[in-house]
């Protein structure tokens, strides 16, 4: 094999170590806010965790804070990939794509203890500093107008008479909202079943030729 082989192959090696590193940093940090809080997730907090060097937290992210910012957009891009998967499935009918976002809402992957714990340790923190909030705003601007599209759907394909796409998504939303709030103060006692049948609820008040 040629010299510029074993270079690349080198290089390749590095790059996945480094990404992999990157990857447990963030898993770490985000273990951290879950077991201590937002303020007990410190570098030394970090460190116990991973069981990597504050060396290589500085190489990868170079303070804490960015660690934590990168923390927050991990949580919400997981987050959209979800339910953008769902929501820009050509073959699903709008109807099943409000189900399917309403699924993906409840399900286990997305609704968990430490993931809510951590989303909500966020929100506690976006006065001291804003640049959290358009990771974990529920006002998201694509997520609100995914939603009213499908109900502007939804409405043109049953005629609903006096029907507004904007309200009806700002309803799922704080519907969305209050149920992740549920959980996360009653995680034992949540019933999924339930939280589902009662999305299913405001659906069929809202378009009941559909539900």
């Amino acid at each position: 094999m040629s010299n510029t082989g074993h270079h690349e192959e080198g290089q390749n090696a590095r790059e996945f170590s480094k990404s992999k590193n990157r990857r447990h940093l963030l898993n770490s940090a985000a273990e951290a806010i879950f077991k201590h809080g937002f303020r007990g997730a410190t570098i030394a907090a970090i460190q116990e965790i991973s069981g990597l060097s504050r060396g290589m937290i500085n190489l990868h992210f170079k303070t804490k804070e960015n660690l934590l910012l990168a923390v927050a957009e991990d949580l919400s891009n997981s987050y959209s990939e979800r339910w953008n998967k769902v929501a820009h499935d050509p073959d699903l009918s709008a109807k099943e794509k409000l189900m399917g976002i309403i699924q993906v809402d409840l399900s286990p992957d997305i609704l968990n203890e430490r993931d809510v714990a951590i989303w909500f340790a966020f929100r506690s923190e976006v006065c001291s500093n804003p640049e959290y909030r358009k990771f974990i705003d529920s006002r998201d601007a694509s997520f609100h107008g995914t939603i009213v599209d499908i109900c502007q759907a939804l409405i043109n394909e049953g005629k609903y008479r006096n029907g507004d796409a904007s309200l009806a998504a700002d309803a799922f939303i704080a519907l969305f909202e209050g149920m992740w709030t549920d959980f996360h103060l009653h995680s034992q006692e949540f019933d999924r079943r339930r939280a589902e049948q009662a999305c299913h609820y405001v659906a069929a008040s809202l378009f009941p030729d559909h539900f």
